[in-house]
């Protein structure tokens, strides 16, 4: 883990893997977009406007067919701040277990547009990254030694496990939706912008240690694997994700909330 930036990847702890396992029995085959995509409400960027300061605290499982393990906790803290003399959302997580880590993005207060990154990871990692409008610059550094980061980007970026969390909460979420999204995908050995793909399955109840949530069952896609992601309808925050372990076709990585304050 120490030797890649699997935290510093848009979709959480680990590197997008094969296909995560499907929701079950109320979840609905996605059709396909309409054909005039033109007529259809962007995912992104999103009105941050709507956001509002809160404290989550996730606890991260490795599950296998007989067996369930918590690995860490994950809190995740979204306050108003500024950045360039001008109001921002800052969203700062940090993870607990083996290999710690830490993040703070700041994002613009109005569209939730990533503007500046910087991640550690166990002490030894690290990243820093600026956004302008169409392009993401800066490096990182590590046990491997340091590397410059050059990419463009458009309008439709998510940056970040926590961007993604936000952004889900913020998105318009029915049965079928199906739409296009921009993924940074970043580790020590490449970087990258993948092309990515949110659709909104169906519907679910979800037991969490905060009782039964009825929730969009949405899923985050790209050419690495997908993630799904429980987002609840009333009050809407991220309350599960998973996502299968790399290599291991029946062993998922989840996160279940635990607490929102």
């Amino acid at each position: 883990m120490t030797r890649r930036w699997a935290r510093v990847l848009t979709l959480g702890a680990l590197l997008l893997a094969p296909r995560a396992a499907r929701a079950q029995d109320t979840t609905q085959a996605v059709p396909p977009p309409p054909a005039d995509t033109d007529t259809v409400p962007r995912a992104l960027p999103v009105n941050g406007l709507l956001l509002r300061p809160q404290h989550l605290r996730y606890q991260m499982r490795i599950v296998t067919p007989d067996s369930s393990h918590v690995v860490g906790d994950r809190d995740v803290d979204v306050r108003q701040g500024t950045y360039g003399g001008f109001p921002a959302w800052v969203v700062a997580e940090t993870r607990g277990g083996a290999v710690r880590s830490s993040d703070s993005l700041y994002l613009s207060y109005v569209d939730l547009r990533p503007l500046h990154w910087t991640s550690m990871i166990g002490g030894q990692a690290r990243l820093a990254l600026e956004f302008t409008a169409d392009s993401v610059y800066g490096g990182t550094s590590g046990p491997t030694g340091a590397r410059t980061i050059v990419l463009a980007h458009g309008r439709d970026l998510l940056a970040g496990a926590a961007m993604t969390d936000v952004a889900f909460e913020l998105m318009p979420h029915t049965v079928g939706r199906v739409d296009s999204v921009s993924v940074l995908v970043i580790d020590l050995g490449a970087s990258r912008v993948l092309p990515g793909a949110v659709s909104v399955d169906g519907e679910q109840d979800v037991e969490t240690p905060t009782g039964r949530v009825h929730c969009w069952v949405v899923r985050l896609s790209t050419a690495e694997g997908d993630v799904q992601y429980w987002v609840s309808e009333l009050d809407p925050t991220v309350v599960r994700t998973r996502q299968t372990l790399p290599g291991h076709p029946d062993s998922t990585f989840e996160e279940t909330l635990l607490s929102r304050q």
